[in-house]
């Protein structure tokens, strides 16, 4: 008898899916059953760690887990999964987590920078800094004569007689900041050297070398940041180059560059090359024409305004969009491939959001459609809550004030023997005071509170906000008036909108709930509250 329970046994264990075993009284410790499927508390955990964010409050209960449960099914069962829009969705999130998660693993968990890669970087890009002075112009002959004699009479000399606009102090400067073609040159020269001349886009140069500055721990150590992020992006190409190399072989690239270099930005392709492929990774195939129109975009794009390429720029053009495309297209099919939606890290996550996305085209396709707001709605609530879109109310002031608490003595007793009030103010400030007009709601406490004693014409007695000794003179109330319909109208169609989906989208989850059977085990649920709601 053991031994055909233990086979019984067994073969239930075996046959079932884990939630049927769940349902059956075995697995884990289920919290909602919703017809014939069992949610446990780690279900609703992995839902809520997705569903929540800082403003939402810990459910009184697991009705919120329970009518999205529904609503998902409810969507499935209408084969809303099929759907284009919830196809597509679900294509962009993948296809962006994905490229995250291959970047990762392919590129940044292999960066490892160490202090002995800064410090090599340091000496070879940063280091010695030279302290420098130029002198350049399009006459040759000039700038060989300025040379002659800065290396007779010194750099100083010639740089006090030249032109400001054939000389640059350029001051510290490392390596990595100065031309390639005169780096090698300058970094090795010593303090007191002119050099040159030299040829620089179109124009003559010497440069006088004033000082040069070693390497120092100070200046690596303040360096630091920048020095690892220059290596990491130099990590993050080279990685990047890399696996891109290992993707061409792999999905068997072929590239046609005869036919690629017969394709321009300008006229229209022969008929006969329009479908030829110039790319080619597996059944993907990117047409001459295709590849056309990425030459005509990317050109927008590189060489603003530019209505003609030389063959020079017209062929790196090509060759840029092919590795464009090559890049893109093979990571993002390598992403897909390594299927990181079946595993942790972005496997809850990839379940809630196709759960969450069914749910949304649900309210989409059934909810919306349903929800109309007319023009007299929108008119009848505005009239019926006019106090609730008020332009909030104003007033109009004069405000004094000085830090000398003296002088603003002196000017209140001014004003209490009957001095006109703006011309008083001309002993204060040099151009006197003018009306303003402010909102009650931006005032400062101290200013609301004075004026709620005062009737329009009437000036306050000398009171203090912050540094400041004050006198204000009130001139008028402006109370608070409703915003035009005109200006509201949108705002209030939309909020109406809201509360009639609202409405229609609760309805349905109570006819949902009607015709569910649904049980939920009050003491995991209980367990659950104090774990999770502390």
């Amino acid at each position: 008898m053991f031994r055909i329970l233990l086979t019984i046994l067994l073969i239930w264990g075996l046959g079932y899916p884990l939630t049927a075993r769940a349902f059956l009284g075995f697995g884990k410790t289920y919290l909602v059953k919703i017809n014939d499927k069992v949610y446990t508390p780690e279900d609703f955990k992995k839902w809520w760690n997705f569903w929540r964010d800082d403003n939402t409050p810990f459910p009184e209960s697991p009705e919120p887990f329970i009518e999205w449960n529904l609503l998902a099914d409810e969507a499935e069962a209408m084969d809303l999964q099929d759907s284009p829009s919830y196809r597509r969705k679900l294509e962009v999130f993948l296809k962006v987590r994905a490229l995250l998660l291959l970047r990762n693993e392919e590129v940044d968990q292999k960066i490892k920078v160490t202090r002995e890669d800064l410090w090599a970087l340091y000496q070879r890009e940063f280091v010695p800094r030279v302290k420098l002075r130029v002198l350049f112009s399009r006459d040759g002959s000039q700038v060989k004569a300025w040379l002659k004699e800065a290396r007779e009479k010194g750099c100083d000399e010639v740089f006090k007689k030249v032109s400001e606009k054939n000389k640059k102090d350029m001051g510290f400067r490392r390596p990595r900041q100065i031309s390639p073609s005169l780096r090698p040159e300058v970094v090795k020269a010593s303090p007191g050297d002119v050099l040159g001349p030299f040829h620089e886009r179109g124009r003559y140069l010497i440069i006088c070398v004033l000082d040069k500055v070693g390497p120092t721990p100070g200046d690596f150590e303040a360096l630091i940041p920048n020095l690892g992020e220059i290596l990491r992006r130099k990590e993050e190409a080279r990685l990047t180059a890399e696996l891109i190399e290992r993707l061409k072989k792999k999905y068997g690239v072929k590239v046609d560059w005869e036919l690629a270099r017969k394709v321009g930005v300008e006229g229209e392709l022969p008929e006969e090359l329009r479908d030829k492929p110039v790319v080619t990774i597996g059944e993907m195939k990117l047409t001459a024409e295709r590849f056309q129109r990425f030459l005509r975009r990317d050109m927008r794009i590189r060489y603003p305004g530019k209505k003609k390429l030389s063959d020079r720029e017209l062929d790196k053009l090509r060759k840029t969009v092919i590795a464009n495309v090559l890049a893109q297209t093979l990571t993002e099919l390598e992403a897909l491939n390594r299927h990181y939606e079946r595993r942790e890290p972005l496997k809850s996550l990839w379940e809630f959001y196709k759960r969450q996305m069914l749910v949304r085209e649900f309210e989409r396709q059934v909810i919306w459609p349903r929800v109309k707001v007319t023009d007299e709605e929108v008119r009848e609530y505005y009239e019926k809550h006019k106090k609730d879109y008020l332009r909030p109310a104003k007033v109009v002031i004069a405000v004094i004030r000085s830090q000398d608490e003296k002088l603003m003595r002196e000017v209140y007793r001014r004003l209490r023997s009957g001095e006109d009030f703006f011309e008083v103010a001309k002993a204060v400030h040099f151009h006197g005071v003018h009306p303003e007009r402010y909102r009650v709601d931006q005032l400062k406490p101290e200013m609301k509170e004075v004026l709620a004693s005062l009737e329009p014409g009437e000036v306050s007695g000398l009171f203090k906000i912050g540094n400041f000794y004050v006198l204000v003179k009130l001139i008028e109330r402006i109370a608070p008036s409703p915003h035009p319909f005109e200006m509201v109208k949108e705002s209030i169609r939309e909020m109406l909108k809201r509360q009639k989906f609202e409405k229609l989208r609760r309805e349905y989850v109570e006819r949902l709930k009607a015709r569910s059977r649904i049980q939920v085990n009050e003491k995991a649920w209980h367990r659950l509250v104090k774990e999770l709601a502390a």
